[in-house]
């Protein structure tokens, strides 16, 4: 009897005798806060001066080449492991992989143009040990022009205030290896008159077109078109839109007129109202719409000082949307015909 309970308490005493002693052959690791400074793993930071590179215009034939300047600024060291680029662009890794803390590094990308036309982005991918941040993403972007490159490629002169003169500038770039030369410049002069001037600006050509709107230009909106006669092969005649609003003594309100939505059968009116900034008179000979269930009526404001145009909708319009014109005659030289847009929407 005594034999079986002293081999029962054998039993039962070894798993903690087993237990124990895996403790003590095996430790455990110290918690974090009990590490020391000198043994705890400090993290790195990278930094980068731009990830975004704008070179702005370039050739079909050009290579773009730019340096991101980066720094570790962070407590640990900082280790590069690898820098990747898309076709046609090169990366590289000018320092050291590793970076110790408040060092700094370079990586170097070469963009190649030659196949690529318009708006480009190149994105670069940098991946290192920064636990916040392990990977990075840097582009490189522009505008690849084939052979020349226009600035602006459109021209709005805004009001313009009548016997007032207002300038421009055109900027024709030579881009492309085709020597580039400016035959001759197209314009409506009864609105414009033009100066060109050329010079070399490395690496390319400049031809500058300053574009003087004149004083005694016609009264109303602007819409012409500048053309630039070359002797490019593909590009003979490169032509700039213009726009702009020459004022009058008669101004109007609103230029445009929006009638709003309308719920058919209902009844609704809108006024233009016409003011003279000098003190001379004028009249309204007449006013006619493009739309016929718009009818019209003109009054005078005050003492021969304006009018009210008022625009009422007919009940029988019918549903959809408006768009057309108010045209309103006058007996001023300058001003004879007053156009104003007009648009909304008829609802059911």
């Amino acid at each position: 009897m005594i034999r079986k309970i002293l081999i029962f308490a054998m039993l039962v005493s070894y798993p903690l005798v087993f237990a124990f002693s895996q403790e003590r052959d095996n430790p455990k690791p110290p918690a974090a806060s009990q590490v020391s400074g000198s043994q705890r793993k400090l993290p790195p930071d990278i930094q980068f001066e731009q990830r975004v590179y704008d070179f702005g215009v370039a050739g079909q034939q050009e290579r773009i080449t730019h340096h991101y300047k980066l720094k570790n600024v962070g407590k640990g060291d900082l280790t590069i492991t690898s820098v990747r680029a898309p076709c046609d662009c090169i990366a590289t890794l000018l320092s050291s992989k590793t970076i110790s803390p408040g060092a700094t590094g370079v990586i170097r990308v070469a963009f190649e143009t030659r196949k690529y036309k318009g708006k480009q982005t190149k994105s670069i991918f940098v991946q290192s040990n920064d636990p916040d941040e392990p990977k990075i993403e840097l582009k490189i972007s522009g505008v690849v022009k084939t052979e020349f490159t226009l600035e602006p490629e459109f021209l709005h002169f805004g009001d313009v205030e009548r016997g007032k003169t207002v300038a421009k500038t055109i900027n024709l770039v030579q881009i492309g290896r085709e020597h580039l030369r400016l035959n001759r410049i197209e314009v409506n002069e009864k609105y414009f008159s033009t100066r060109l001037s050329s010079f070399k600006d490395k690496p390319h050509k400049r031809f500058k077109v300053d574009i003087r709107l004149k004083p005694n230009a016609p009264v109303g909106r602007i819409n012409e078109v500048i053309t630039l006669h070359t002797n490019l092969k593909r590009h003979p005649r490169i032509e700039i839109p213009i726009c702009g609003n020459m004022l009058g003594r008669i101004r109007v309100k609103p230029q445009m007129l929006s009638l709003g939505s309308i719920k058919k059968g209902a009844s609704s009116a809108k006024k233009i109202e016409l003011r003279a900034t000098d003190q001379r008179d004028f009249k309204i000979v007449k006013v006619k719409s493009s739309l016929p269930f718009l009818s019209t009526k003109a009054s005078v404001v005050g003492k021969n000082k304006g009018f009210e145009v008022t625009i009422n909708v007919a009940k029988k319009a019918p549903a959809g949307r408006l768009r057309g014109e108010i045209a309103i005659y006058t007996d001023d030289p300058d001003q004879m015909v007053i156009k104003v847009p007009v648009y909304g929407l008829i609802r059911n």
